[in-house]
């Protein structure tokens, strides 16, 4: 017997939504009702619950009460044959995780809106959407991969899944969009804009269309889904992606979508066009990094609460490290642009202090109340693991090639875990999303240092639950690239590829405060002081409001231009603002240090052959 809901748009412009939930058999002990505190992907508490407007409940036709247990529970009371609840929710949050509802369209994740009810939540899902009342609603459609539970030309129909927790892993876009259509190794797949935009239909399709096969492919078919949507929200502003069991909710800007006539060649695209297709290469490759293969805490999600894990770092580090790289394995991206962006990856994790700090199994630990809860302080506190996680990932496929000989990678682990959920869930029988038990730290090292031929514990000792740094240079160096490390020509300068053998000329220090602005029309805003730094020894703060050096204004002249006139440890006066006073340090500039990462090719035969090994792939063909 199917667990009933019915969703409408009932009051676009206030951005409302109404459910009606129907339990056939509620629990004869009173039935508990939960809304999610947090979304699976994004690790924070959410407090969805404290959107809900009005709730209310009946039971034959007759009104019940409900008593509220928690921030997110309501008890229903005992002896009841039937239960429907009625409730609304305020949608107003234009992002992945949650629900956003206006007259141009809707959007929303289950967790946002479905209570589950408890001890129920393995019994099948009805989903009925309801169109907005309203001429200015008739040609609203819905986009989303859950299945219909019957065939029909109206997108606002009945829809079903198997549980619970199927109903809040498929996102649903409603109103007026963009669908363009392809297929992935016979899989039909989709692409759903909405917003105002101009773009290259058939670039987008053409592309994704490539990395979407080469990542099947990698795994092996057939795919582990029926069919797949991307749901991409395009607005002013923003940036960001959330990974579904068959499909993901995308948030971009204007400007990452490529223009009408965008050149076909290799590794011409735009920036921000291939931030795109990366972003959208990291949230597919979900589909089998996390969603299926998952860390033992998530099975199953406990929703209510933080679920910690160590392995983040695995999770979104080593997809981190596969995103970019099949863009080349595909076609997308030449080897110059990719070590490009390599580059600057790790120019971003050596920047931050916080490295030294935090190590990536603790990072990922805590991401409930740092990673996804940052502040002024956070590059000298904690580290990314998405970022080092990506470098973690690429020194273990560097160290796994050397030490089998060639013969293993990186990419053989992860075919190994793949094919340890493929038979986990052939021999359940249930059709589970996972392993019975789930992947642990100590199922990676075992898998890693099989294929390796050697125990890798010291390494994962160092890289996963330590804070020094990583031996990059010889990670590299393993697959012919050389690292060199340079100091920052400016605050644009993160690093990038350099053409083996052309130096650059000598040119005058480069001096530092120690500090990150943003430009505003008042001054420079100190947004981050880095510890043991120029400005933290002068006492400039986070927050304050820089508006001289040594007596001229900083609106109109870049700082470090005002900085390449001084030598190093040379007095200097700032004036800032702080809480509206005006306040004078004394502050000496420090020489910048090298941490600016520049990558180039070794130039010699067997290094362009371990090159070449390390951007291929070993997928089955």
């Amino acid at each position: 017997m199917s667990i009933h809901y019915t969703l409408t748009p009932s009051n676009p412009e206030a951005h409302i939504f109404s459910v009606q939930l129907q339990v056939p058999s509620p629990d004869p002990a009173g039935q508990l009702l939960t809304l999610p505190n947090w979304i699976p992907g994004s690790y924070m508490i959410r407090d969805f619950a404290r959107n809900i407007l009005s709730i209310s409940a009946s039971s034959e036709g007759k009104s019940v009460p409900l008593s509220k247990t928690d921030k997110s529970s309501w008890q229903a009371p005992a002896g009841l044959r039937n239960l429907v609840v009625e409730y609304q929710v305020y949608a107003w949050e234009l992002s992945v995780r949650a629900a956003h509802l206006d007259t141009t369209h809707g959007f929303f994740n289950g967790t946002s809106l479905f209570l589950a009810v408890e001890g129920s939540e393995h019994q099948p899902c009805l989903l009925e959407l309801v169109r907005p009342s309203g001429e200015a609603y008739a040609a609203w459609g819905v986009a989303t991969s859950m299945k219909k539970q019957q065939q029909s030309a109206d997108d606002f129909s009945v829809y079903e899944t198997a549980d619970y927790d199927e109903l809040i892993d498929h996102p649903v876009e409603m109103g007026c969009f963009e669908r363009l259509e392809f297929e992935a190794c016979g899989v039909p797949h989709e692409l759903v804009l909405t917003g105002q935009y101009t773009t290259d239909n058939t670039r987008l399709v053409e592309d994704l269309k490539l990395i979407c096969e080469a990542q099947i492919r990698f795994f092996g078919e057939p795919a582990p889904v029926d069919r797949y949507v991307f749901l991409v929200m395009v607005v002013g502003s923003g940036y960001g992606g959330l990974e579904h069991r068959a499909s993901t909710s995308l948030l971009i800007t204007r400007d990452h979508l490529p223009a009408p006539g965008t050149p076909q060649h290799v590794g011409r695209y735009d920036d921000k066009y291939i931030s795109f297709l990366g972003l959208c290469s990291h949230e597919y490759f979900h589909t089998w990094n996390v969603k299926r293969i998952k860390p033992a805490t998530f099975i199953p999600y406990q929703l209510k609460a933080e679920s910690h894990t160590e392995l983040l770092w695995f999770f979104e580090g080593v997809t981190s490290y596969y995103d970019d790289l099949f863009l080349v394995r595909c076609g997308l991206l030449d080897h110059q642009h990719y070590l490009e962006l390599l580059a600057k990856t790790i120019t971003r994790v050596y920047r931050g202090p916080g490295r030294h700090k935090q190590s990536v199994a603790d990072s990922s630990f805590d991401a409930w109340t740092r990673f996804y809860k940052q502040d002024e302080n956070a590059p000298n506190a904690i580290v990314s693991y998405y970022a080092k996680g990506a470098l973690v990932a690429l020194c273990l496929d560097s160290l796994i090639r050397m030490h089998s000989k060639g013969r293993y990678s990186l990419d053989d682990l992860m075919l190994e875990l793949w094919q340890h959920w493929l038979n986990a869930d052939s021999e359940s029988g249930s059709g589970s999303e996972g392993f019975p038990v789930g992947v642990t730290q100590q199922q990676i090292e075992s898998i890693a240092s099989r294929l390796a031929g050697c125990d890798l514990g010291a390494f994962f000792k160092l890289a996963v639950f330590g804070t020094e740094d990583l031996d990059l240079q010889e990670s590299l160096d393993r697959v012919g690239v050389r690292l060199d490390w340079k100091v920052a020509k400016s605050v644009n300068d993160n690093g990038g590829f350099k053409v083996t053998g052309t130096e650059e000329s000598t040119a005058q220090k480069t001096l530092t405060l120690g500090m990150r602005c943003t430009r505003s029309e008042a001054g420079l805003k100190v947004d981050t002081v880095f510890e043991g730094g120029a400005a933290q020894l002068a006492g400039i703060a986070a927050g304050d409001l820089l508006i001289a050096l040594e007596g001229l204004s900083v609106l109109n002249t870049p700082m470090d231009e005002m900085l390449c006139r001084y030598q190093a440890g040379t007095k200097l006066t700032v004036h800032a603002f702080r809480h509206e006073y005006l306040m004078e340090f004394t502050i000496r500039p420090e020489p910048a240090a090298d941490d600016t990462c520049w990558l180039s090719l070794v130039d010699d035969a067997e290094s362009d052959v371990r090159f070449r090994d390390w951007l291929s792939t070993s997928a089955p063909s």
